[in-house]
């Protein structure tokens, strides 16, 4: 009798990959193209993250995005990609949801398909590494062999962020504070940079362990090795919206949960994300210089065919149909596409330029993204600044660093584009609200006399950041008071939300009365939102207006003197439950229009707002300071209360200012 045959399932590896649950480069680049999509030194950012993942052994790709007008073209693309390569090359799936909006929505939505059968690698769609791959994973399943526990290895980069990403609020989105046991590398505190320079460290770490690892700043990439454990956490947990929430409550909720996390702190190699354009234009800039190798520019990473003839003199490359004078002075650190004819009077250093677009006499270019078919005409000068496809610039026009010029532009002649302006061909589609960032078409004096565009005027926070400002992503999204959400809302969606919001404030008024912990307290938020199928928004602007009612005594006088003990305990016993829920600066506008619609229906409050927004800004670091004077400036939520609330918090807004501006100065 012959002897049974043992039988071996195939281990397959799959990859997730974000590509539309994060943020984009602002309605000027997305209006027309994905994020992941856009070229980066003439490649898509997909591109990087498909062929590292191919390069790495991986077998399938999930590649996850919010269900939209981009979706089409995610979908082609990828299908092109797959198309190269035979069966048994890498297979990429694409799959879009319309209610995904964030990492956690994601792995619910792919929790409830099932398609995840074991373990997995979760990143960012814009994401471009060459790091050892297998070897992660190895380690992800020596960690589980050691730890059953084990869920999770995230991974960091030890030496690039602490030294090249600039300072300010984008440092917080790709460095990050870890306490690790020495022994293990489990991940016993995390947290992202604050304006303070100090770091706490829990007296309960030194009981859990006498030995530990502080890495003060290490890069994050964003990548992880997961086990399939990971899904159902996301799943049976509805407000772990990122991983870092998914970090924190597996830390907090140990001993509950009976899981841990490790990471896996790498001492060399190269992984960046081009998470916003101060980041994409770093990565550029890396990639041409060749720190991304083997992902070069010379290389499609499509066909893997050669594309580019290479100066490593001048760190310069080209297509061999383009019209370019190789070697002279005025070309350094550029990548120049095919079909595009550059003068050999211009000058072009630390730039990209896409295929078939032209490059007249006397046009300087200085670390400037130009994509495909556009039109410099001669005398042009562009610093700092990106022009999207079959953007036509007549002559002697300057745009300045920051500009984004949306595709389909056209300015000039003898034009000044002030820093830091937002450009598009044509109106952006209308909000959730029925309305766009648009207010007008663009003035001739920065259009000219030919020229054809409207002016994006979201705010501060839909600004480039090509020229080194640091605003918060998220703050130019317009946002409305909670009265023009209920006026869409049908009488029962109506109802449903005003039971919710009586509910959480006298769930909010007993937990400080009985000093419920705050973990408590969110868990019983979580599961009234659950319950009345509330979106986060409004669970936000409910929690901040209930934890300022819970504070308020009705018995007391309305005076500014009696009403603010009260509140200020309040926001210090509710401190952690409102940060646990601000996570953007599209959540902290949440906060301010909350605070202000409250004044609006309990103005006996408005003499407090000035306490209110200094507590929530300056102790508890809740609210950012571009975030509330950006906030200030384009006139709060617009309600009838805000003239009232502009003059009483005038000076507390000088101050904040003058305090941006004196750090400014010392740096």
């Amino acid at each position: 009798m012959a002897p049974k045959a043992e039988l071996h399932e195939e281990q397959i590896l799959q990859a997730v990959v974000l590509a539309e649950c994060d943020t984009d480069y602002g309605a000027a680049i997305s209006q027309d193209n994905p994020k992941v999509l856009v070229p980066l030194a003439n490649t898509p950012l997909l591109d990087y993250t498909l062929a590292w993942l191919e390069r790495s052994g991986v077998d399938e790709v999930i590649v996850y995005c919010r269900a939209n007008s981009h979706t089409d073209k995610i979908r082609q693309h990828c299908r092109r990609f797959s198309a190269r390569r035979d069966d048994r090359g890498l297979k990429v799936a694409v799959v879009a949801s319309e209610d995904c909006c964030s990492l956690g929505d994601a792995m619910r939505d792919l929790y409830a398909k099932s398609l995840l059968k074991d373990n997995f690698i979760l990143m960012q769609g814009d994401l471009v590494a060459t790091l050892d791959l297998k070897a992660l994973v190895d380690k992800h399943k020596e960690n589980r062999a050691q730890d059953k526990s084990t869920i999770m290895t995230c991974v960091y980069l030890n030496k690039h962020g602490s030294e090249d990403i600039s300072d300010g609020e984008r440092e917080r989105e790709v460095t990050a504070t870890l306490i690790t046991a020495a022994d293990t590398n489990k991940i016993l505190h995390h947290r992202r940079p604050g304006r303070s320079n100090k770091l706490a460290i829990p007296t309960e770490l030194f009981q859990a362990s006498c030995d530990l690892h502080i890495y003060p700043g290490v890069y994050d990439p964003s990548l992880a090795i997961c086990s399939e454990v990971v899904p159902s956490l996301f799943s049976d947990n509805f407000d772990y919206g990122s991983r870092d929430s998914l970090v924190r409550g597996v830390i907090e909720q140990e001993e509950l949960l009976g899981y841990s996390i490790r990471c896996h702190v790498m001492e060399e190699g190269y992984a960046s994300r081009a998470s916003s354009l101060l980041q994409y234009k770093r990565v550029s800039g890396e990639v041409m210089r060749r720190e991304a190798y083997p992902l070069v520019c010379e290389s499609s990473l499509t066909s893997h065919r050669i594309r580019y003839t290479y100066d490593p003199f001048t760190t310069t490359y080209w297509e061999p149909s383009a019209k370019f004078t190789k070697g002279i002075g005025g070309a350094s650190v550029a990548v120049v596409g095919a079909g595009t004819e550059v003068s050999p009077r211009a000058e072009l250093r630390a730039s990209v330029v896409g295929d078939h677009c032209t490059l007249a006499h006397d046009v300087t270019v200085t670390s400037a993204f130009v994509m495909n078919n556009v039109n410099i005409k001669a005398g042009c000068v562009l610093d700092r600044c990106f022009l999207g496809d079959n953007v036509t610039l007549e002559e002697n026009v300057k745009v300045s660093p920051g500009c984004v010029v949306g595709s389909g532009v056209t300015l000039g002649p003898d034009v000044t584009v002030p820093p830091g302006t937002l450009l598009v061909a044509k109106l952006p589609p209308q909000d959730k609200f029925g309305e766009t960032n648009v207010v007008q078409e663009a003035d001739p004096s920065i259009c000219g006399s030919r020229g054809q565009a409207f002016v994006l005027v979201a705010g501060e926070g839909e600004e480039s950041d090509l020229e080194g400002s640091e605003e918060e992503e998220g703050l130019g999204e317009e946002m409305e008071s909670d009265d023009g959400m209920d006026d869409m809302m049908s009488d029962e969606d109506e109802q449903r939300e005003n039971e919710f919001r009586r509910e959480l404030e006298e769930s909010l008024s007993n937990a400080l009365r009985e000093g419920t912990a705050p973990e408590n307290v969110i868990l019983e938020i979580n599961a009234s939102r659950h319950a009345y199928n509330v979106s986060m928004e409004d669970v936000l602007a409910t929690v901040t207006r209930g934890i300022i009612r819970a504070g308020q005594d009705k018995k007391s006088a309305a005076s500014p003197e009696s009403l603010w003990p009260g509140i200020k305990a309040a926001l210090n016993t509710f401190a952690d439950v409102m940060r646990n829920y601000v996570r953007k600066g599209r959540d902290q506008l949440l906060v301010l229009n909350a605070v202000e619609q409250l004044m609006v229906d309990a103005p006996e409050l408005q003499p407090a707002t000035q306490k209110i927004l200094y507590e929530l800004n300056q102790t508890f670091e809740i609210l950012d300071d571009e975030v509330v004077v950006h906030w200030y400036k384009k006139g709060g939520a617009g309600t009838a209360a805000f003239p009232k609330i502009k003059t009483m918090i005038t000076r507390f807004i000088e101050w904040l200012e003058q305090e941006d501006s004196d750090d400014d100065d010392s740096t």
